[in-house]
């Protein structure tokens, strides 16, 4: 099930229950203070598109960071309060680690504690928050998927099918009919009906927090538990993109998968290298958008917007702390190292 960046979260509480005939005997507990305004489906072709960043995260008073897996570099996390909520609800000790995988957008910080770190990244969707473990980056990347316990229960998730494994036993049901909207997403199946919600919920057996609910309906028995979306990474405009401007000079854009951006600007006379630092995301509408906060060590937003086509990103214009200016000499046509 793929959403759009602004996709909302629509928050309640939800305790992972039993395998059961009889739903309505399953604990549910909604917080409908905490509830988001939804956000329309068809995303606009000018906002960034979804981003998912995974790694360890330090969520208190005055601390929303998240440092990337393999990763160097930390992040501001701007979270919607349900969000903020939820973490705290499992934490056992103030600023505690843990692990999350978190979807959304980044933009430049420029004011409060978020100013420290430059860039700031907008949760707008979680997949998980955990306590139990902070040590997850290594573990192994997962397809889109429901699961639960009491009895223990998953499920591979598709627009085509849905394959539940329980007791160690495998059955597949194909989709009939997909519907999505605001709220979640609702599989009419073969044998039965799948739907997810965007709901905040928990696991009663592990100090783990999920962003969907989901409920799986056949024709014996209701299985109610937690969906969490595929957390594997397009990696395809990662890499190192260089042009000599002239005779003389030389850019290069490292695009890192931690969605650090550095343009380095680099002279033959042996002049010292001049460099730009911020981050990248892609658009709605395609282009790769790289926008610079730091300038020689001075705070600056200067964004640039590429086209893709094959190997090469290539740009006219340049926006300067939002004013935009076309680039000298036709702009920019970067190649990509191989």
């Amino acid at each position: 099930m793929k959403k759009s960046a602004l996709f909302a979260i629509v928050t309640s509480m939800m305790l992972l229950g039993c395998s059961s005939t009889e739903p309505q005997q399953n604990t549910v507990t909604s917080i409908e203070n905490d509830a988001l305004p939804s956000q329309p489906r068809l995303p606009n072709i000018d906002a960034p598109a979804r981003v998912l960043l995974r790694g360890q995260v330090v969520i208190g008073h005055e601390s929303r960071t998240i440092q990337p897996c393999n990763s160097n570099t930390t992040y501001w996390l701007k979270l919607p309060e349900a969000v903020f909520n939820a973490a705290e609800s499992i934490k056992s000790k103030p600023y505690q680690p843990m692990y999350a995988e978190v979807f959304g957008y980044f933009e430049p910080a420029t004011a409060g504690l978020a100013e420290e770190f430059a860039s700031q990244f907008v949760v707008t969707e979680f997949n998980i928050i955990s306590a139990e473990n902070p040590q997850r980056c290594q573990q192994p990347l997962h397809e889109d998927r429901v699961f639960g316990n009491e009895p223990s229960w998953s499920a591979t998730v598709s627009n085509y099918a849905v394959s539940l494994t329980q007791a160690k036993q495998a059955q597949v049901f194909p989709v009939t009919n997909l519907e999505q909207d605001v709220d979640g997403s609702h599989y009419q199946l073969t044998k039965g009906q799948l739907n997810i919600q965007q709901q905040v919920c928990r696991d009663s057996m592990s100090d783990s927090v999920y962003g969907w609910s989901a409920q799986l309906q056949l024709e014996d028995k209701t299985l109610i538990g937690c969906r969490t979306d595929s957390n594997h990474v397009d990696e395809q405009f990662i890499g190192q993109y260089t042009q000599h401007l002239d005779s003389s000079t030389n850019i290069t854009l490292t695009l890192f998968a931690d969605h650090q951006a550095e343009n380095r600007y680099s002279y033959s006379d042996g002049s010292s290298d001049v460099v730009e630092k911020g981050h990248w995301q892609t658009l709605n509408s395609g282009l790769i958008q790289v926008t610079s906060v730091f300038y020689q060590g001075q705070k600056v937003i200067a964004i640039r917007e590429f086209e893709a086509q094959g190997d090469t990103l290539s740009t006219q214009h340049e926006s300067i702390n939002g004013a935009t200016y076309p680039l000298t000499n036709g702009g920019l046509t970067l190649k990509k190292a191989q």
